[in-house]
């Protein structure tokens, strides 16, 4: 995953709202909401919460260099390029997980609106944070180009992928 912030090393366990996770949900926003809180009671968290848990392993400062290849403009940013390990799969994890923490994935249109924004912290002011999280979900748009998300393997009944170089290139900068 590549984002403009470092990201936090470590074992990182967020609760997603399960409706938004059922299949065939419609309405309701597009994007996966996140708290870092666990919900209050084991039953609401069978009824109404996903666990997710994914690990970040490294995240190391890379140069994006403008191309041919993509439209992307790195121009003036930092860039960091993290190996995350999902512990549960779910829908939109890695992208909701790293936007929840202040990091979100380079042209990530659905998530970068919400960055940092919680349903954990919508008791604490309130009017501030829940005003904030409709105009960010407001502004969530699904990607129109590739953002910086990228399986580097993939291990499925026992037969192991592993992918080419992603369109940002492996230019990993020496500290």
């Amino acid at each position: 995953a590549v984002t403009n912030e470092p990201v936090p090393l470590g074992m990182h366990v967020h609760w997603m709202w399960a409706p938004l996770n059922e299949r065939g949900q419609m309405g309701g926003p597009t994007c996966q909401l996140v708290s870092h809180s666990p919900p209050a009671t084991k039953r609401k968290a069978k009824k109404s919460w996903i666990r997710c848990v994914l690990e970040v392993s490294s995240c190391d400062m890379i140069d994006i260099s403008k191309s041919d290849s993509h439209t992307y403009d790195p121009s003036g940013k930092t860039h960091y390029q993290s190996v995350v390990r999902l512990v549960t799969g779910r829908k939109h994890q890695v992208r909701a997980q790293l936007a929840s923490l202040g990091c979100p994935i380079i042209r990530d249109t659905l998530y970068e609106p919400i960055a940092g924004l919680t349903l954990d912290r919508l008791g604490q002011d309130e009017d501030e944070e829940e005003e904030a999280l409709d105009v960010g979900v407001k502004a969530c748009r699904v990607p129109t180009e590739p953002i910086g998300l990228q399986a580097h393997a993939i291990l499925f009944g026992g037969i192991r992928a592993k992918a080419r170089t992603p369109w940002w290139g492996d230019n990993i900068l020496s500290p």
